[in-house]
């Protein structure tokens, strides 16, 4: 007997997990390599060796099976309260650009700072914000609790971090792991109280 992880939306059978993990696993990888441009039904379709018909089941449309692939890759923050500053803006730092470069890749990065698929931008700013919030959150309440600098401006600092990746992914074309000590390490100087 199959496992199922909840109810098809239009036939009321069960739902096959393991074809939902291959429908998710096929769009991050033409997502990875090709950017949203190529996330169609069909190429989904060849890639995961799934029906067309079951696709549809699932999904009314490309947007909202990439909206439902975006949320499932990308959830939620999960960043500890306790600890040293400086480890706590790491961990947020270290989700939001494995967003960026894990579940996003090249391609859907390219798309974004291109903004060739305007929907599929959207939809993955609206998957980033709570990333991207928390850091901002994190910084200003560092800030207001006096173990930052007090005229740090906390979007300002989240938005260099966001660049610093795709800065490093334009100069190189990749961002080695030791890019994120070391941004950190850069921003960390403007950051610390004197």
């Amino acid at each position: 007997m199959p496992t199922t992880d909840s109810e098809s939306p239009g036939s009321g059978r069960p739902r096959e997990a393991s074809v939902d993990q291959r429908l998710h696993a096929a769009v991050l990888e033409l997502l990875r390599d090709g950017g949203p441009g190529a996330v169609t039904v069909d190429r989904v379709a060849a890639t995961s060796g799934v029906a067309k018909t079951s696709i549809y089941r699932r999904h009314a449309n490309r947007a909202e099976l990439l909206t439902a692939v975006l949320r499932a890759a990308i959830g939620l923050p999960d960043v500890p309260e306790d600890g040293e500053v400086r480890d706590k803006i790491r961990a947020a730092l270290e989700q939001a650009w494995h967003q960026m470069g894990v579940v996003l890749g090249r391609g859907g990065l390219a798309a974004i700072v291109g903004d060739s698929d305007p929907e599929f931008t959207g939809l993955f700013r609206a998957a980033l914000e709570p990333y991207v919030d928390l850091l901002v959150r994190r910084i200003s309440d560092d800030v207001a609790a006096g173990l930052l600098r007090d005229d740090l401006d906390a979007e300002g600092v989240v938005s260099l971090m966001v660049g610093a990746y795709l800065g490093e992914l334009v100069r190189r074309g990749e961002v080695a792991p030791e890019w994120l000590d070391r941004t950190l390490e850069l921003l960390w100087l403007l950051m610390a109280r004197g």
